[in-house]
C-alpha cells in the first residue's frame, strides 16, 4: 500500500455528530478564559452611573423633597425613557460586536461523519481529526497522526523561534513533545493530520493562562480627542453648574431661603444637564461597532472596531496581485516541452493532493494528458517564499522540481545559448501577463539533498498559467486614483508578468519595477525615495513587505497593505490596515490583520475605504449637532436669569431634549448615506482633529443663532406681558423644531427642508419625527405636563409663528449653503 494522505484519511475516524455532542459535555468547549457576559441587571447600573443620570435622579429627589410629587414622578418616568433608549443603543452596539467575534473566528477543517468539514475553532472537541496545512493555526492541543514535512512555530508557548518539525514517534524526551501539536502554534510548512486531546483551559496554552482579554491597546486619536472634548465640556459644565446656582440664589431674594436653595439648585442641575456632551462618547461607540457590522454586508470582516476610523485616511494601498487584483483562478495557456520527459516531470513535481489553484491546474492540465498513477514520495521539499520552487523525490532516485525560473535554471546544466533561448520564450509569455513555472529533475541521485538550492538538475521545460483580471478592478483602480489613493502591486511573480497584468489594468506608472533582489541592494534611504513613484515590486519576499510599509510610512503615508501568508503577519501588523484574505488567507494571517476580505476581491477593499470615510464623516456631523444644539440649551439656562426673567428650562424640558438628542445623534447620522463626491475627494491626515476651526465656529454660529432667535422671542413675549406659560412653550416649542432641523442642515449640501421631507422615506427617521413631534404635543397641550411643565395650549396662529421662528434660526446657514454650492459648480465649469 502506497503512504498518501489519501490513505491515511481511509484509515482514520473521526466523530459522529452523536460523539461530538459527548465530548463537548464531557470535556468541555474549546475556548480560553474570558471575561463573563454582563449582566442585565449590570448594565443598567452601569448606565445610572453616567452623570446624566445622577443628575436625574437629584433633581427628581429635589422634587419629592419639596412636596411636588408630579414633577418628581415625570422625573423619574423620563429617567426610565432615557435609560431604555441607552439600554437598547448599548445591546444593539453588544450584539454587533457580539456577531463580529463569532465572524472572525479561526475556521479549522476536520473529519466528521466520515465527511471533511470545515468549523469554527472554538466548536473542536476532544476526539476531532483535524487537518492542518502551511498557514493554520493550531486550534487545540492533539497528537500527532500523519506528518508531511510539517513545520511549527512554538514560540508563542516556548519563546524559542526555530521551526520545531513533528513526526508520529512517540516521545518521552520532552515536555512539548515532537508527536503533539499545541493550540496557538502556526503551522509554519507541510501539512499533516492530528487527533485533538485536550481543548480551552485544559491546553498547554490555557494552563499557562494566557488570553486575549488581557491584552490592551492604546487608545485612538479619535478616542483621544473626544476624551479631551468631554474633559473641556465638563470642567466648562461644573464652573457653569456652580455660577448659576450662585445667580439664581442672589436673583431670587423674594424667595424663603429653603425655597432660594431649591430653585438654585434646579437651576444648576439644567444647567449641568444642558452642557454635558454625554452623547458624544456614545456616538463613538455605536459609530464604529454598527459601522463594522454594515461592513461585513460588504464582505469585510472587521477584527479591530477602532481600524473603521483609520479606513478613510488611507492614501497608499499595498496589494497583491493573485487573487485579489486577478481571479485567481489558473489555467495553462502554453507549455515548452524541451524534453520528452517533460509532462511527467512536470506531474511528480505536484504535491499528492493540491491545495493552491496552481497546482489544481497544472494536476488537471497532466491528467488531461493522461497522467494519473501514484507514486510513492519519499522525500518531499516543501514550498518557501525563499527558494520559490518546490519537489519531491520519488523512489528514492528521481527528484523533479518545478518553480520560479530565476530559482531553477541556475541549478541546470545549461550552456548560454540555450539559457539565452529558454528567457526569450519567458519574456514573451510574461509579456502576455502569464505566470511562468521552470520543471526539471535529476533521474540518478546518488545522495539526497539537504534542500533543493544543493541540488543539480537536468532543465525539462517551462509550464505558462494565466490568471485573469478581476471585472471591475479598473474601474475600482479609476475610483482610487480620483479619491487620492495610491496604488501598489506587491507580488513574488516576475517583474514581466507584473507589467503584463498592471498594463491590462490601467495601473499608474507600470513600466517601472523593482524586484526583491534589487530591493535587497537598496539602503533604506534608497528605498525612502524609490517607493514615491514606483508601483510594481515583483519577486519580493514577505521580510521585503516590511520594509517597503516602513519606507511608505516615513514618507508620511497612511498604509494599507493585504497579505494571505504566514510570513505576511510583520507586515500586516506594521501596516496602519492590515488586510487579510478570507478565502485563501491563513489562519496566521487573518489573525494580525485588521481586516478579512471574505471575497478576496480588490473591489471589496474600495467601498471598505469608502465605507470608512462616510462613517468617519457622519461621525463628525453628529458631533457638530451635539455642539451646536447644546450652545442654546446652555445659553438660555445661564442667560435668562441673568436677566432676571421667569425660568424657561427645568429639568423636566432639558429630558425632552435629551430624548430627542439621543436617537438623533446616534441612529440619525448613522445612517447617513455617502455622498456621491466622497470618493473624489483626497484622504484625511491621520492627525487631523476630529473638528477642525471651521467645523467648530460653524457649529458655535447655529447655537448662537438659534439661541439669539428663541432668547429675543421670550424677552419680547415677557415684556409685552404675554402669559408666561405662554412664553415658555412659543419659546421651548421654537428650540425643540430647531434643533431636530439642525440635524437635517447637516446631513449635506442639499437644503434643510429637503432632507426634511426626504427623510420620512426611511423607516427610522420617520418614526423619529413622528415621537418628536407626539413628545412636543404632549407636553403642550396635555393638562398634566400644562403643570409640570409650565406649558399652556397654542393656538394655530402661534405654530405660524413658531415655523416662522425656526426658519429664520435656519436659513441663514441654508443660504450659505446655496452660496457654497453655485461656488462649487462655476468653479467645476
Amino acid at each position: 500500500m502506497k503512504d498518501t494522505i489519501s490513505e491515511k484519511i481511509k484509515n482514520i475516524k473521526g466523530l459522529n455528530d452523536n460523539e461530538v455532542i459527548l465530548s463537548r459535555e464531557k470535556n468541555g468547549s474549546n475556548e480560553l478564559s474570558k471575561k463573563k457576559k454582563e449582566t442585565i441587571i449590570l448594565k443598567i447600573l452601569g448606565i445610572f452611573k453616567e452623570p446624566m443620570f445622577l443628575l436625574l435622579i437629584i433633581a427628581a429627589s429635589v422634587y419629592f423633597i419639596v412636596g411636588e410629587y408630579g414633577d418628581g414622578i415625570i422625573m423619574l418616568v423620563f429617567v426610565l425613557a432615557v435609560c431604555f433608549i441607552e439600554f437598547i443603543q448599548e445591546s444593539k452596539t453588544d450584539k454587533a460586536l457580539e456577531e463580529l467575534n463569532k465572524l472572525s473566528a479561526l475556521n479549522v477543517r476536520v473529519l466528521r461523519n466520515d465527511k471533511e468539514k470545515i468549523i469554527s475553532s472554538d466548536e473542536v472537541v476532544v476526539g476531532d481529526i483535524v487537518f492542518l496545512k502551511e498557514g493554520d493555526k493550531v486550534p487545540a492541543d492533539g497528537k500527532v497522526l500523519y506528518a508531511q514535512s510539517l513545520g511549527v512555530n512554538e514560540s508563542s508557548l516556548t519563546g524559542e523561534s526555530e521551526i520545531v518539525y513533528k513526526n508520529t514517534k512517540k516521545d518521552e524526551n520532552n515536555h512539548f513533545k515532537l508527536n503533539m501539536c499545541y493550540s496557538g502554534t502556526d503551522i509554519t510548512n507541510g501539512m499533516g493530520i492530528i487527533r485533538i486531546t485536550a481543548v480551552g483551559n485544559n491546553t498547554e496554552l490555557g494552563l499557562i493562562g494566557k488570553s486575549l482579554n488581557a491584552i490592551k491597546h492604546d487608545k485612538t486619536l479619535l478616542e483621544k480627542q473626544i476624551n479631551k472634548l468631554v474633559f473641556v465640556c465638563t470642567i466648562f459644565s461644573s464652573i457653569i453648574f456652580v455660577l448659576t446656582l450662585i445667580i439664581t440664589y442672589i436673583n431670587h431674594p423674594q424667595l424663603v431661603f429653603s425655597k432660594r436653595i431649591v430653585e438654585s439648585i434646579l437651576a444648576g442641575i439644567t444647567i449641568a444637564m444642558a452642557t454635558i456632551p454625554e452623547e458624544i462618547p456614545v456616538v463613538l461607540t455605536v459609530f464604529l461597532a454598527m459601522g463594522a457590522w454594515e461592513l461585513t454586508k460588504e464582505k469585510t470582516l472587521t477584527r479591530n472596531m477602532k481600524t473603521v476610523e483609520t479606513l478613510g485616511a488611507i492614501n497608499v494601498l499595498c496589494t497583491d496581485k493573485t487573487g485579489t487584483l486577478t481571479e485567481n483562478k489558473m489555467e495553462v495557456q502554453d507549455v515548452y516541452e524541451y524534453t520528452e520527459t517533460f509532462l511527467e516531470t512536470l506531474y511528480y513535481a505536484c504535491p499528492v493532493v493540491a491545495f493552491d489553484p496552481m497546482e489544481i491546474a497544472i494536476k488537471k492540465y497532466c491528467e488531461e494528458k493522461g497522467k494519473k498513477e501514484e507514486f510513492n514520495v519519499t522525500k518531499e521539499y516543501a514550498f518557501t517564499s525563499e527558494t520559490k520552487m518546490m519537489g519531491q523525490i520519488y523512489n528514492n532516485k528521481i527528484l523533479c522540481v518545478k518553480g520560479a525560473y530565476e530559482s531553477v535554471l541556475p541549478l541546470c546544466n545549461l550552456d548560454e545559448k540555450n539559457y539565452e533561448n529558454i528567457l526569450k520564450i519567458i519574456n514573451e509569455y510574461a509579456n502576455n501577463g502569464y505566470r511562468v513555472l521552470a520543471v526539471a529533475r535529476n533521474n540518478n541521485l546518488k545522495e539526497i539533498p539537504k534542500n533543493l538550492l544543493d541540488s543539480k538538475l537536468t532543465f525539462e521545460g517551462l509550464i505558462a498559467l494565466y490568471d485573469p483580471p478581476r471585472k471591475g478592478v479598473k474601474s475600482s483602480l479609476e475610483k482610487c486614483y480620483s479619491s487620492g489613493v495610491r496604488v501598489i502591486m506587491i507580488t513574488g511573480d516576475n517583474g514581466e508578468t507584473a507589467k503584463g497584468i498592471a498594463k491590462k489594468i490601467n495601473l499608474e506608472n507600470y513600466d517601472e519595477v523593482i524586484t526583491g533582489k534589487e530591493l535587497e541592494k537598496m539602503s533604506d534611504d534608497e528605498l525612502f525615495e524609490k517607493v514615491k513613484t514606483v508601483n510594481i515590486f515583483a519577486r519580493v519576499y514577505p521580510s521585503h513587505k516590511m520594509r517597503i510599509v516602513n519606507a511608505l510610512q516615513k514618507n508620511n503615508n497612511i498604509v494599507a497593505m493585504t497579505g494571505d501568508g504566514v510570513n505576511d503577519a510583520p507586515a500586516l501588523k506594521k501596516a496602519n490596515v492590515g488586510i487579510a484574505m478570507g478565502q485563501r488567507g491563513t489562519n496566521v494571517a487573518k489573525e494580525s490583520a485588521d481586516l478579512i476580505l471574505l471575497d478576496d476581491n480588490f473591489n471589496t477593499i474600495i467601498k471598505a475605504i469608502e465605507k470608512g470615510r462616510n462613517i468617519y464623516n457622519n461621525i463628525k456631523k453628529a458631533i457638530s449637532y451635539i455642539i451646536a444644539i447644546h450652545i442654546p440649551i446652555a445659553l438660555l439656562s445661564l442667560i435668562v436669569p441673568l436677566f432676571k426673567l421667569p425660568t424657561l428650562l427645568f429639568p423636566i424640558h432639558v429630558m425632552l431634549l435629551e430624548l430627542l438628542i439621543d436617537p438623533t445623534s446616534s441612529i440619525v447620522f448613522q445612517r447617513i448615506k455617502p455622498s456621491k463626491n466622497l470618493m473624489q475627494e483626497k484622504p484625511r491626515k491621520i492627525n487631523e482633529p476630529l473638528l477642525n476651526l471651521k467645523n467648530i465656529v460653524k457649529s458655535i454660529a447655529q447655537g448662537l443663532l438659534i439661541f439669539i432667535v428663541i432668547f429675543i422671542t421670550y424677552i419680547y413675549l415677557i415684556n409685552n406681558n404675554a402669559d408666561t406659560n405662554l412664553a415658555i412653550t412659543i419659546a421651548y416649542s421654537s428650540l425643540v423644531i430647531s434643533i431636530m432641523l439642525v440635524s437635517y442642515q447637516l446631513k449635506n449640501n442639499k437644503l434643510t427642508l429637503v432632507n426634511f421631507l426626504y427623510s420620512f422615506k426611511d423607516r427610522i427617521s420617520c418614526i423619529i419625527n413622528i415621537g418628536i413631534f407626539l413628545g412636543l404635543l404632549l407636553y403642550i397641550y396635555l393638562p398634566f405636563f400644562n403643570k409640570v411643565a409650565n406649558t399652556s395650549p397654542l393656538k394655530i396662529k402661534w405654530w405660524f409663528c413658531i415655523i416662522i421662528l425656526t426658519f429664520i434660526a435656519v436659513l441663514p446657514f441654508d443660504i450659505y449653503k446655496i452660496f457654497k454650492n453655485n461656488k462649487i459648480k462655476s468653479m467645476k465649469q
